[in-house]
C-alpha cells in the first residue's frame, strides 16, 4: 500500500474545504503519512496530525470561529493580532510540539526581513501556524528572534515540494485558485486584494505537477477569506467533490 502525502494550500475560511476532502479520504481508508500546509492548510494539517478527525476539526473551527472577523483583535496600524491562532492551538494541542505529533507536518512562513521561505517541522506548533496564517495586510507579522514572519503563501502557497521525497504518492488540495477577474470598476480595496491573490498563487502551476492526484474543489473563488458564515457550505463542497473523485483516489491508495 502506498504511503500518501497530503499538501494543503492556504485560503482562509476556504480551508474548511480541506476538511471536507480529508473527511472523505478518511472514510475510504486514505490517511496521510506526511502533511505539508500553508496558512489555513497548516492549521488543518497540525490538527489532523495531532489525532483529530476532519469532522472534529470542523466542530472546533465553528466553536472557535476560525477566520471570523468577529474573533480578531485589532492592533495598531490597522492590523489584527495572530494571538487567536496561538490560543486555539494551545487549547487543543497543549504539548505545542511538532515532535509529539502523530504525523510529520511541514509548515511554511515567509520571512519579511530576508525575503526567504521558512519551513517549520520542529519546535512550537503555535508559533509556526500563527506565522503561516498571518495573511498580508490583515495580520501583523510574527516576531521571532531577528525575523518578522507572515503568510507562507507569499512564497509557497501549495507546498507539495516539501514532501515529494517523503511519500510514494501526493494528494494536493488547492482551495485558493485564482480565475480571471470579473471586476469592472476597480477600487483601492479590490486592487490590493487582487495583488495579494496574484502574488500568492503565481507558483501554483509548478507545484501542481508534483501531485499524483490534484484536487481543486469548484467555486472556491466565490468565498472570501473571512466568509465564516459559509463554513458548512465550504466543507460540504470539499466533501462532495472528493466523493466524485472516488475511483481516482482509490487508485492512488494502491
Amino acid at each position: 500500500m502506498n504511503k500518501i502525502g497530503v499538501a494543503l494550500s492556504g485560503g482562509g475560511i476556504r480551508g474548511m474545504a480541506h476538511l471536507g476532502v480529508l473527511q472523505y479520504l478518511y472514510e475510504i481508508g486514505i490517511q496521510p503519512t506526511v502533511i505539508s500546509g500553508t496558512s489555513a492548510g497548516s492549521l488543518a494539517g497540525v490538527f489532523l496530525a495531532a489525532g483529530f478527525e476532519p469532522k472534529e476539526i470542523l466542530k472546533i473551527g465553528k466553536a472557535e470561529k476560525f477566520f471570523s472577523r468577529s474573533s480578531l483583535k485589532l492592533k495598531s496600524a490597522g492590523l489584527f493580532s495572530t494571538i487567536i491562532f496561538e490560543r486555539i492551538l494551545n487549547k487543543y494541542i497543549p504539548h505545542d510540539s511538532f515532535e509529539q505529533l502523530n504525523i510529520p507536518v511541514y509548515v511554511t512562513a515567509t520571512n519579511l526581513v530576508n525575503a526567504e521561505l521558512v519551513v517549520f517541522n520542529k519546535g512550537s506548533i503555535a508559533t509556526a501556524v500563527k506565522a503561516s496564517c498571518a495573511v498580508p495586510l490583515v495580520f501583523e507579522p510574527v516576531h521571532l528572534e531577528n525575523s518578522f514572519l507572515c503568510d507562507g503563501g507569499l512564497l509557497n502557497n501549495f507546498p507539495t515540494n516539501l514532501i515529494k521525497d517523503k511519500c510514494d504518492k501526493i494528494i494536493g488540495i488547492n482551495v485558493s485558485n485564482i480565475p480571471e477577474s470579473t471586476i469592472v470598476k476597480w477600487s483601492y480595496k479590490t486592487i490590493i486584494e487582487r495583488i495579494v491573490k496574484v502574488s500568492i498563487n503565481y507558483n501554483v502551476e509548478d507545484k501542481k505537477r508534483l501531485c499524483d492526484m490534484y484536487i481543486e474543489p469548484p467555486k472556491m473563488e466565490t468565498y472570501g477569506t473571512f466568509d465564516f458564515s459559509k463554513i458548512d457550505e465550504i466543507y460540504k463542497a470539499g466533501y462532495e467533490y472528493a466523493r466524485e473523485k472516488n475511483d481516482e483516489l482509490l487508485r492512488i491508495l494502491n
